[in-house]
């Protein structure tokens, strides 16, 4: 039996009538990196031969076999643990009796506790895991939960392996933050139109050392009317040309690529949001980027502990800062212009209330305006949804305003929406003010790390003996740090103090409302609304009935 998808079920075994005390479960997993230098790594199918063996030896039958590949890390999602969940449930509601695994880092790095769950059940039945004795010439029970005298070295185990992780782990974060602040990418694979390249230094001992940084990728893009156009040139088109000079938006670039049959990043067809991720992207203005906005795919700038850019290139940066910001301008500026595939005059502003604020429920894609409603993506482009969505424009546009008034006009000063909209209204009216404040709260992040590391090694013992002498001035230096940018940070608030209380009365938001053009409607509604999923009708013509067929999510997290 394989693994079952993530986010399904797995269903319970069939009962046979026998006694859950003579059957046994074994649990097979493999890690999907290579194994460490010096360990070598058993197969699952090697695995259940050995848990089978194991079996025969203590007269069990095999119930069942869990088959798993993945990260045992406790910092892994735990979407990527669903058979060990449900091999534990399976024991947990008594359908087996025992459950063997191979190796104890093999079931799970979280520490005593989830021995003690199984050693020690709330419910007091006895339940029984079993450990392979780990020799690979002679399979058997080497740890049984069930025996008095392993119960001390399951624990210990158990504690060592998460040490060993959370140890792993803060190896990890600490060298990809000095890669980061050192421009260097860290990243597996370069953004499209960019590639990795690997430079030789040397350090002040004089020992060499390879950075990996980017550069502009000249390798052939695939383009069947162009074979010698490169990637990095598709890059830039895709970036500025076709934003800026061509005056396109995002599904006329895309559109215009796929006509060109030139291969998107993944080898396919090109998508409207990835050229939309490629315009936002700091690393083609040559900057460090450190992941991504929370619930987005947006990518963020990188700043070190001083707030400053790092840059991550070898060589020229595919755009200018100038350039990017052009583009980015001409994408939502009101002189965003450009030519139709036919040749006619064509506006890239949204001029549609709802656009990109919408998704369908049925396939999660998004509902742009087409003739006199708002509909599913795919539909629209020939594609299959089981449950597209589809509703007018003008009912749909009265129930979101209606709503947004509502939920604006009932909030309290100190509701986390109203905190929330002030905050979005500021990086409005105050772009600069808002980015310097992100910027020193990032900053601030990693000063404070960086100040709890200090006090971590003093506990450990780094600073024990002849390096005593560094623990004043390091913690000094990083106790200054943590207090000039808390200062720069109270500064960036104190500036962006915005009012947003005319939001919040009947009549004055009704009055804002009323004045605005589309733009700066569209600007409102988003300063409290982060998205709108929309339901297909229960049948064709029904009446639009907004409460049945729209759920928001607000942005202070709330969805209703």
């Amino acid at each position: 039996m394989h693994s079952s998808p993530v986010g399904c079920e797995h269903p319970r075994m069939e009962q046979s009538g026998e006694d859950p005390s003579t059957l046994i479960d074994l649990f097979c997993r493999k890690s999907r990196g290579r194994a460490s230098k010096g360990r070598r790594e058993i197969s699952i199918s090697a695995q259940e031969t050995r848990g089978r063996l194991a079996a025969e030896q203590l007269g069990l039958k095999v119930r069942h076999v869990w088959r798993e590949v993945g990260s045992a890390s406790r910092f892994s999602t735990r979407k990527s643990r669903t058979d060990q969940d449900a091999a534990l449930a399976a024991l947990e509601r008594g359908e087996t009796g025992a459950l063997w695994l191979f190796r104890m880092d093999r079931w799970d790095r979280r520490g005593a506790g989830s021995i003690l769950r199984i050693i020690e059940p709330e419910d007091g039945r006895p339940r029984r895991l079993l450990f392979d004795n780990g020799d690979p010439d002679n399979p058997g029970i080497g740890l049984d939960s069930s025996n008095p005298r392993d119960r001390k070295e399951l624990i210990r185990r158990a504690e060592e392996a998460r040490e060993e992780t959370e140890v792993l782990s803060e190896r990890v974060r600490t060298t990809k933050t000095h890669q980061r602040a050192n421009g260097e990418w860290v990243n597996r694979q370069a953004p499209y139109g960019l590639k990795v390249v690997l430079i030789e230094k040397q350090d002040e001992d004089g020992d060499v050392i390879v950075e990996r940084k980017l550069a502009i990728d000249d390798a052939p893009a695939g383009d069947p009317s162009n074979p010698e156009k490169t990637k990095g040139e598709v890059a830039f088109d895709v970036t500025y040309t076709f934003p800026v000079k061509k005056g396109l938006s995002d599904r006329r670039s895309a559109m215009h690529l796929n006509e060109m049959k030139i291969p998107s990043p993944s080898g396919g067809t090109w998508a409207y949001a990835t050229v939309r991720d490629m315009i936002n992207n700091p690393v083609y203005a040559g900057w460090q980027i450190g992941g991504r906005q929370e619930g987005k795919t947006r990518r963020l700038l990188y700043r070190d502990a001083d707030g400053n850019k790092v840059s991550v290139m070898h060589g020229p940066a595919l755009l200018t800062d100038e350039q990017q910001r052009e583009a980015q301008d001409a994408r939502k500026g009101p002189a965003g212009s450009g030519v139709e595939k036919d040749g006619r005059p064509h506006n890239s502003v949204a001029t549609h209330l709802l656009s990109d604020l919408l998704r369908c429920a049925g396939c999660g894609s998004s509902m742009p305006f087409s003739g006199t409603q708002y509909a599913c993506w795919r539909i629209k482009s020939g594609k299959p949804c089981p449950a597209p969505a589809i509703a007018a424009k003008k009912s749909l546009e009265e129930f979101v305003h209606f709503r947004w008034w509502a939920r604006l006009t009932n909030a309290d000063p100190d509701d986390d929406l109203v905190v929330a909209v002030a905050d979005r209204w500021a990086a409005r009216v105050q772009p600069q003010a808002t980015a310097d404040s992100k910027a020193a709260m990032e900053a601030l992040g990693v000063a404070e790390r960086r100040l709890a590391r200090v006090w971590a090694d003093r506990r450990a013992g780094h600073y024990d003996g002849p390096s005593e002498q560094f623990f004043a001035a390091d913690l000094k230096e990083a106790n200054e740090a943590v207090d000039r940018i808390r200062k720069q940070l109270e500064a960036y608030i104190a500036r962006r103090g915005v009012d947003v209380s005319f939001l919040m009365d009947p009549e004055s938001c009704t009055g804002a409302w009323e004045a605005a053009d589309v733009g700066l409607r569209r600007a409102l509604l988003r300063l409290a609304i982060d998205k709108i999923t929309v339901c297909k009708a229960p049948y064709n013509g029904a009446r639009f009935k907004g409460f049945e067929r729209t759920r928001f999510t607000w942005v202070d997290g709330v969805e209703d």
